[in-house]
C-alpha cells in the first residue's frame, strides 16, 4: 500500500522555537551536499578538499517553518565534535550512502544520537547512484540497534538525493513532525541559554564565538559571562541587533575565547561548565608542554579554530609532545619558541607570515601549513615514523644535549653534556632537533684542555663531528650502533 503523505504540522497559539537539527554521519556521504540543497548555495565547494572542516550552522525557512541545521564534520579526526554537535540538536539527521552502507563514522554517529537521547531520522543518499541498494542498508542500521520502519522498528528512513534534490522535502517534512513531537516551545523572556559550537581568533576582529541560541534572547551591548555583546552577526554575516531561541549567531565582544561548548549565559548567572563531558571539552586557546622531550615529536601547533585544534589533537600519537596550540596565524614567538625547545611548527587553515617564513629559514626551523587535515596528519604520521626509525635496528650508546657551540679554524665544535651512556671517538650520532640527522661521526672529544677517547655520564665535553654538522644549542646527540637484525 502507498504511504499516505502525513501533514505538515500547524501553527498553534503556543510560541516555538526552530528546532536545531544535527546532520551527521560518514565523511563523503552527502552531509554538506545535501544542506547546500536546502540552502541553495555551494557550502562544499568553498570547503578545501571538499570536506566539512569546522561546524557550521545555518537556519532556513522550509513552507514557513524555520529550521535550524548544524554541519558536522564527517572525517574520523573531528569524532569530539559530532558529539558536541548532537549534544546541542534537539534531531538529528543520519546519513548514509545507499551504495557504501554503513561505514565507521557512521556507527560513530549512531553511538552519539543514542547518548544525546534525542529523535532522529534516516537519510539514505545517492539513490540515484549505479550501485544504491536502500534495503541493504536497512540491514546493516538493525545490526546497531536502528530499526527503521518496515525493518522492525519505527525509526523513520527518506530516500533521499541530495545533488537533485529528490526526497529531500520528505525528509524536511519528517524533521517538521518529529520537532512537533518534542514540543519545543520559544521562551524569548527566560535568562540566556546559548552553547557554543566554534570558537576563533579574528585577525581583525579579535575573538569570535559562535553560538545557537536555546533559550531567552541575546542582544548587542548585553553583558554575558566573559564579555559584553559588541556585535551580532547572523548566518549569511548580516549584521544583527539581537537573536532568539533557535537562531545561530557569531558573537564578538568576548576578552577570550570561551571553550566550544561552553553554555553562554548573562552575567546575572554562575557560568555552567560545558554540556558535553570533561573529557569532551575543547583545549583552551593556548596550551603548553613540559618542553623539549628527545623520545619524542615536539611540536607547536597554530589552527584557524579550537575545535580544528581539538580535533588535531585528539588524532595525535603518544609519540608528539605538544608544546604549544593555539588559534590565529602563525607568529615569529613561535619561530624563537621552536629554536629553544627543537620543535616541528605546523598551522592548519592559518597563514605564515613572509616575515615568519623568513625567520623560520633563517633559524633553520621546519613549518609547514596545512589545509586539509587528514594531508598535516598523514605528514606528522611520516615524520613520528622516521623519529622513531633509528630504534628499529640500533642500540643507543649515549645522549647528550648541547650547551654552547665554538667555532675554531671552521669548524663547529658542541660543548655537549652527557645525560646517559658515553661518547667515544668513532661512535655514529644522529643530531636531533626537527629533523634526524644520520652519518654523522664523533671525530674528537675534548675534556677540558685534554683530548680523549671516551667521555662518560655526567662530563660536559666538547665534541668535533665529521662532516661538519650545523649545530645549536639544546640540540640532541645520540650516539648509537648498529644492531645485527639477521637470524
Amino acid at each position: 500500500m502507498k504511504k499516505q503523505k502525513t501533514p505538515l504540522p500547524q501553527k498553534s497559539s503556543v510560541p516555538s522555537r526552530p528546532p536545531i537539527v544535527a546532520i551527521l554521519g560518514h565523511v563523503d556521504h552527502g552531509k554538506t551536499t545535501l544542506l547546500d540543497y536546502i540552502r541553495s548555495t555551494h557550502v562544499a565547494a568553498r570547503e578545501a578538499g571538499g570536506i566539512t572542516q569546522k561546524i557550521g550552522a545555518y537556519q532556513v525557512d522550509f513552507r514557513g517553518h524555520p529550521l535550524t541545521f548544524i554541519d558536522t564534520p564527517g572525517h574520523a579526526a573531528f569524532n569530539r565534535m559530532r558529539s558536541r554537535g548532537a549534544g546541542v540538536a534537539d534531531i538529528a539527521v543520519l546519513v548514509v550512502d545507499a551504495g557504501d552502507g554503513v561505514m565507521p563514522q557512521t556507527i560513530e554517529s549512531i553511538k552519539h544520537i543514542q547518548k544525546a537521547a534525542i529523535p532522529f531520522v534516516v537519510a539514505i543518499n545517492k539513490v540515484d547512484k549505479e550501485g544504491s541498494n536502500p534495503d541493504s542498508v536497512k540491514a546493516q542500521l538493525t545490526e546497531h540497534q536502528v530499526f527503521v520502519e518496515g525493518y522492525g522498528g519505527n525509526t523513520p528512513f527518506v530516500l533521499i538525493s541530495g545533488k537533485t534534490g529528490l526526497g529531500v522535502d520528505s525528509l524536511l517534512e519528517t524533521i517538521l513532525l518529529l520537532a512537533e513531537l518534542e514540543e519545543l516551545v520559544s521562551s524569548p523572556d527566560v535568562p540566556l541559554v546559548a552553547p557554543v559550537i566554534e570558537a576563533k581568533l579574528d585577525s581583525t576582529r579579535g575573538p569570535l564565538v559562535s553560538i545557537i541560541v536555546r533559550e531567552g534572547t541575546i542582544k548587542v551591548g548585553q553583558d554575558i559571562v566573559g564579555g559584553r555583546v559588541r556585535a551580532l552577526f547572523n548566518d549569511l554575516g548580516k549584521s544583527i541587533p539581537f537573536a532568539t531561541p533557535g537562531m545561530p549567531v557569531q558573537i564578538l565582544g568576548f576578552k577570550i575565547l570561551p571553550a566550544v561548548g561552553e553554555i553562554i549565559r548573562s552575567v546575572a548567572l554562575p557560568p555552567e561548565p560545558a554540556m558535553a563531558p570533561s573529557d569532551d571539552i575543547a583545549s583552551p586557546a593556548i596550551a603548553s608542554g613540559d618542553g623539549v622531550a628527545p623520545n619524542r615529536l615536539n611540536l607547536i601547533l597554530r589552527a584557524d579554530t579550537l575545535g580544528s585544534l581539538e580535533a588535531i589533537e585528539a588524532s595525535f600519537t603518544p609519540e608528539i609532545n605538544i608544546i604549544t596550540v593555539g588559534t590565529g596565524d602563525l607568529t615569529e614567538s613561535d619561530i624563537l619558541h621552536a629554536i629553544s625547545t627543537q620543535a616541528l611548527v605546523l598551522g592548519f587553515a592559518v597563514r605564515i607570515p613572509s616575515s615568519v617564513q623568513k625567520l623560520a629559514e633563517a633559524e633553520g626551523v621546519a613549518v609547514k601549513s596545512f589545509t586539509i587535515i587528514y594531508e598535516l596528519l598523514d605528514y606528522l604520521e611520516k615524520k613520528v615514523f622516521k623519529l622513531m626509525e633509528p630504534t628499529i635496528d640500533e642500540e643507543e650508546l649515549g645522549r647528550g644535549v648541547v650547551l654552547k657551540t665554538f667555532d675554531i679554524d671552521g669548524s663547529h665544535i658542541a660543548g655537549t653534556r652527557v645525560d646517559s651512556g658515553r661518547f667515544e671517538t668513532g661512535d655514529t650520532i644522529h643530531l636531533v632537533r626537527s629533523e634526524v640527522s644520520k652519518d654523522a661521526k664523533i671525530r674528537s672529544i675534548r675534556l677540558g684542555r685534554e683530548e680523549v677517547k671516551k667521555v662518560e655520564t655526567g662530563h660536559e665535553c666538547g665534541l668535533l663531528f665529521s662532516p661538519n654538522l650545523d649545530i645549536k644549542e639544546k640540540d640532541l646527540i645520540i650516539s648509537y650502533k648498529k644492531i645485527n637484525t639477521e637470524d
